[in-house]
Formats: structure tokens, sequence, C-alpha cells
């Protein structure tokens, strides 16, 4: 069976809408996806109206009517609430449009109502006292045959009036036609598909695909038509059909409230406790006492607040919309004409059976639901909220649910809450451990941080003072055992004794550059001055052996930057470059405007032996070198790292492609905002509360 409804997946959300309105609980959830069961489904389309993603599709017929069309004289019934549908159209202009869009004929369901109406009458006055359920709602029929088999019996055996007027039509009217009708039921596309009914309807539309359809069939501008009567039999009071109590009204039976032999079921919560309250009384044989007998049974407010009824209108405004039309015809109609026309067709059969299409599901034990509820941690009854967000009236009833493969554990939304804040405290929890260990990490690698420091700087320091100590024992023995001093060797001593106390300068002046902490002073600043004083720097005073390329991009805004920070850090990298090639080469210094990120972009290549992968990590490491001893510190390129650091940019290094030598680029965004308390390294930071 093709389902009537069905669901796109990409737009469901969970929300579980769909379920808590399906009357007959033909939704099925899987992996949290909500699917229509056809075989439980009763087709009143409440999924459809409530599914606020539009989710639920009804099924498209246009292409069927499209091909009936084609095949030629195809006829067209509206459902007697067209008229509330029709606005701000008037009724007589959907006719007409019809007409236009190849329909051969255009009838009135309102007379098939009419017919219907008659047959109740009689079997009212056979036998008034005659439990009877009324059949021209095709939902409260197949809801009743799927799981209340037991009251089958005592529907009316009687077509409803869309059925009826196919029939009449394709007995006695057209013979060889095809039917289509249009109405604000989905249930009525399940009728048409009835064994007892298709032979009589063809097809059916929705209102809703009523506009496409003449649309398709090029039918516009219908609010200029004029308006056009529909083709005989016309109806008489049957067009009150689609309003609560119109049956009744139609069928001129009882209608008095204080009389409880009739009464009628409006709406699918009403319906179902009505159908569930005949059937327990079925079940212990008290049918007989029921003080009502008829009962005029609607799954909808009426037909006028069915699923495909277009419009926002109120209930109330669609009624009036109703009676104006019913009474605007009543002008120009001739009851004689319509009597003479229900005497005409009064022996056409509108008889027909409804068959057991029993759903009921077996139902779990109390230990089978207590199982399931403890899935939900659900172990006592003060548990069960009953909350109904899951789409099922109790706790019970969505257990009954998983048990029949209907539902899933996880639809149970207080379970997930609580589920959810056991996971995010378990998360707390951990997030807390690793904190903690992360802070301890910290603290060990800054701890680490200082003694690879402080090994450093020991290391280097040891020497020149090793040196210096040497020379000055060596002066104080001559001073002490008088031996004779020339002032050449003296001062040649004593130069070696300045010479290294100028390198542990040094080496302590780097020191304090690359640990001090200093805001960046931003000034405006031109690039291509800036380039060039750092190259003039290394240059001044060397030979001519090494070919510097200096290469400034055009256009080249005036940047912000901190000049003598990066002057410091552009002439570190051109004479780490230079020392690299003794020999001789060419050194590129290029300064790039990249407009697009609002960035400026250094590039500093030389031609020389390039870096070892070996190296690659270690580069700006405080304290690695590869130079001789006495002939650098390693802490040109942490400095530099530092002022790039603070500049918010970026620096590396990497061995050129295309030729020998490496290329280290320095990126510095200009549009950004500096941090609040810039430092040149990451090795300074406080720790437990201010040690530095």
């Amino acid at each position: 069976m093709s389902a009537i409804v069905t669901t796109s997946r990409d737009l469901c959300r969970r929300c579980y809408s769909c379920v808590r309105r399906c009357p007959s609980k033909a939704i099925r959830v899987r992996a949290g996806q909500a699917e229509v069961m056809p075989e439980r489904c009763v087709a009143c389309g409440r999924c459809v109206r409530v599914c606020s993603q539009n989710a639920k599709q009804v099924v498209d017929n246009l292409p069927a009517v499209r091909e009936l069309l084609s095949k030629g004289d195809c006829v067209v019934m509206l459902a007697p609430s067209f008229a509330a549908a029709a606005h701000p159209l008037r009724p007589g202009q959907i006719v007409a449009a019809l007409r236009r869009a190849g329909f051969s004929g255009v009838y009135e369901t309102a007379f098939g109502a009419d017919l219907v109406a008659r047959k109740y009458r009689e079997r009212y006055e056979r036998d008034p006292f005659a439990l009877t359920i009324t059949s021209p709602c095709p939902a409260a029929n197949t809801y009743i045959q799927k799981y209340a088999p037991e009251l089958i019996e005592f529907i009316a055996p009687f077509f409803s009036p869309m059925a009826a007027l196919g029939k009449v039509l394709k007995q006695r009217i057209r013979p060889g036609c095809s039917v289509v009708f249009v109405g604000p039921c989905t249930a009525k596309i399940s009728e048409a598909r009835d064994p007892e009914v298709s032979p009589w309807i063809d097809a059916v539309l929705t209102f809703y695909e009523l506009s496409g359809l003449l649309a398709l069939r090029g039918v516009r501008d219908v609010e200029s038509l004029d308006d056009e009567e529909f083709d005989p039999p016309h109806s008489w009071t049957g067009g009150i059909f689609p309003v609560p109590r119109g049956l009744l009204r139609t069928a001129e039976l009882p209608d008095d409230l204080l009389d409880n032999d009739v009464s009628d079921v409006i709406g699918t919560d009403a319906f179902v406790d009505v159908v569930e309250r005949l059937r327990e009384r079925v079940r212990t044989n008290h049918i007989a006492e029921l003080e009502t007998r008829f009962f005029d049974v609607m799954f909808c407010r009426g037909c006028i607040g069915g699923p495909m009824m277009p419009g926002s209108a109120s209930y109330l405004t669609r009624k009036e919309r109703i009676v104006a039309w019913m009474r605007s015809r009543r002008a120009h109609l001739s009851r004689t004409e319509w009597e003479q026309a229900m005497e005409r067709y009064a022996d056409v059969d509108l008889t027909r059976s409804f068959e057991d299409d029993c759903q009921r599901t077996i139902e779990p034990t109390e230990a089978q639901i207590r199982q399931i509820l403890a899935r939900t941690n659900k172990l006592t009854a003060a548990d069960e909220l009953d909350c109904r967000a899951c789409g099922y009236r109790s706790c019970r009833d969505k257990a009954r649910a998983v048990f029949q493969g209907r539902a899933e554990v996880e639809m149970c939304l207080p379970y997930l809450i609580e589920k959810l804040q056991g996971m995010v405290e378990s998360l707390n929890r951990s997030h807390q451990d690793l904190t903690e260990a992360q802070a301890q990490l910290i603290r060990s690698e800054r701890l680490a941080s200082m003694g690879q420091l402080a090994a450093g700087i020991a290391h280097e320091v040891n020497n020149p003072l090793g040196t210096i100590l040497i020379y000055a024992h060596l002066l104080r023995d001559q001073v002490d055992c008088g031996t004779p001093v020339t002032p050449e060797g003296l001062r040649s001593d004593i130069q070696m004794i300045l010479g290294e106390a100028k390198r542990c300068k040094g080496i302590v002046g780097g020191l304090l550059d690359f640990a001090r902490q200093n805001k960046v002073n931003r000034s405006e600043v031109d690039v291509g001055t800036l380039v060039r004083e750092a190259v003039g720097i290394v240059k001044a005073g060397r030979d001519d052996s090494i070919r510097y390329d200096v290469v400034v991009s055009d256009p080249m805004p005036a940047v912000s930057l901190d000049r003598d920070q990066m002057l410091q850090a552009l002439s570190n990298l051109v004479r780490n470059a230079v020392e690299l090639m003794p020999t001789g080469g060419t050194l590129s210094v290029r300064a790039d405007w990249l407009a697009e990120r609002r960035e400026l972009r250094f590039r500093i290549r030389d031609s020389g032996p390039g870096i070892p992968e070996e190296h690659m990590q270690k580069l700006f490491s405080p304290f690695f070198t590869t130079k001789p001893v006495g002939k650098g510190t390693g802490l040109g390129l942490p400095i530099c790292y530092g002022i790039v650091k603070m500049h918010r940019g970026t620096i590396s290094a990497f061995n050129n492609e295309d030729g020998p030598g490496a290329t280290f680029e320095i990126v510095i965004p200009v549009a950004q905002e500096e941090p609040s308390a810039p430092t040149a390294n990451g090795f300074f930071q406080p720790i437990d509360g201010g040690m530095t």
C-alpha cells in the first residue's frame, strides 16, 4: 500500500508534533525521524497541518489528473466546502476556471450529499432505534475499520457524497467519463482507492493542488472571469454538508439539543473518545442500553476545517461563506427541478460495505512495560511524569509504543535532559581535572624552561668568565712573584680580559633584550625606508661580495609599526643571512602589501647553505646557534620572534625550493588590536602568584 502522507527526512526535526496529534499512532520514529506507517494511517492529514517544518507531504495527484485530461471527457466535482475555500475569488469564477482548464463538465458534490441524506432519512424512518454511525467521513470509517472493527456493523452502509455523485455521473449522466474530485480532505485520496469506490472516482485533488493544476493548464487571471454555473443536476440543501450538523439538517433528522437520540461527534478527540466508549459497551454487551442511537461523526471540525483547507479564515468566517453561497443559489434555482433530479436518480444503488482491517497490536505485559520504563530511569510511579513531550499521553503509552516498534527510548525528554545533565557534570569534572593537569604541566614547563635558560646562561657566561679568571690569576701571580711584565704582554692580557668581559656584557645585554617586557609603540612607518635602513645597517663597512636586492611592492601604504623594534628584527635577519654567505652570494629583501588580507609581508632570502632539517624546530630557541664560540649568543632569532609576536604576527623559515639558501618570512596584520600586556617570549610568565 502506497502512503498518502510521507515524511521528508531532511526536514524532520524531532519535534514529535505529528506523533502527538496522530489519533491512530501511525507515526513510527526511527533514528529520530518520524515516518508514516501506511498500514496504520487513516489519512486524516493532522500530521500535515501540525508539522511546522513542512516535513509531511501529501501524495501528488496532479500527474494522474493531467493524464485523464489528455484522454478527453474528464469531469470534475467540487466538494461543498469549495465556497469557503474560493475567497477572494467568487465560486462562479472557480467553475469558469475549471472549464477553461479542460474539464468537460463541472459538477457540485453537494447533489451527491442530497442523495445520501435521503438514504439516511429513509433509514431513520424505517428504524429510529437502529444504532447508526454516519459514513461520509472516510477518516472516521477507516479508523473504525482499523482500530474498532467491533463497530463496523453500525456504520451506515452508504456511499459518501463524493462516491454517490461519481456513480451517478458514470452510470447515468456521462457514461464513459473520467471523474476527478476536488476537496479539502486527504482521506478522500484513500477513499478513492477503496475497491467499492474506485470504479466511480478516478482521481482526487486537494484544494492546494487546484491552483497548481490551473497554472499547469495555462489558466490565469481567474479573478477577471465571469461567473459560470455548475452543470446539472444542482443541489438544494446538500451544500450545508461540510458544516457540523450539516447532514442532520440536509436529511431533516431530529436536531433538538434536549433530545439524546441524535448526536453529532465533531473533532478527532471527541470521535476517538466516543469510539472507545462504544467499544467498551460492545465488549460488555451494554450497547442496547445506549440512549443515543444516531451518531453524525466528523474527524475534523466539519469539512470546512479539513487539513487541505487553504487560507487562514476562522471557522465562523468559513461557515458564513458556505451559508452565503447557498442563499445566493436559492434565488435562481428551482426546487421543482431539484426534486425531479432526485427522483430521476433515486434508483441508483448507493449502498456499500466496510471490511475489517484491524491494526490493533499485541499489548505488552506489565513486566515488559516496567522493563522499558526502567530504561529511562522510571523505576517508580512517581518517576512517570506523563509530560507528553514524546507525543504520547503517558509514559506507559510510550512504553507500549516502544514495545510495538513505533517509538524509541530516546524520545523521552526528561530522560534526555537528565542524561545530558549527567554528561555535562562528567565533562565539567573532566574539564576541571584537565585544567589542573594543564596548570601543573605549565608550571613544570616553565620551571623546565627556567632551568634550560639558567643552564644556557651558565654555559654561555662560564666560558668568558673562565678566561677572565685565568688571565687575572696570571697577572696576580706575576705581581706576587715579581715577574717582570712588559707593557706589550700586560696590554695583551688586559685586552683578553676586556674582550671576554665585553662578551659577558653582550650575553647579558642580549638576554635583557630578549626578556624585557615592552609594549609596542606604534607609529606610521614608511616600509620602503625601513627595509633599506635595515639593509644599510648590515651593509655598512662590508665588502661588495654580496649582491643586495631590495624590492618594495607598489603601492605600499604607510603601516603602523614599532619602528625601532621592527628595524632590530629585520637587521638581525639580514645580518644572519649575510654571515651565512662569507664568500659572497645574493641577498633578497622583499616587502609586499597583501591588500585582501590587510597584511604586511617581509621575506629575507639568501643563497647560502640552507637550514638543516634537524635545526628547523630549534631556530627560535634561546641560545641555539650554529656559529663558532664567541661569534653568537643564540638570542638573535628569539628576539626577532618576540618582536614579531608583539606585533601579532608570525615568523617562519623554510629552505628555497628553486635554488640554494633559505628564506625567513614575517607576516604582520595591520588591522588588529594589540594585546593588553604583550610579552617578548613565553619563558617569563608569572608562576604561583608572581615569581618570575
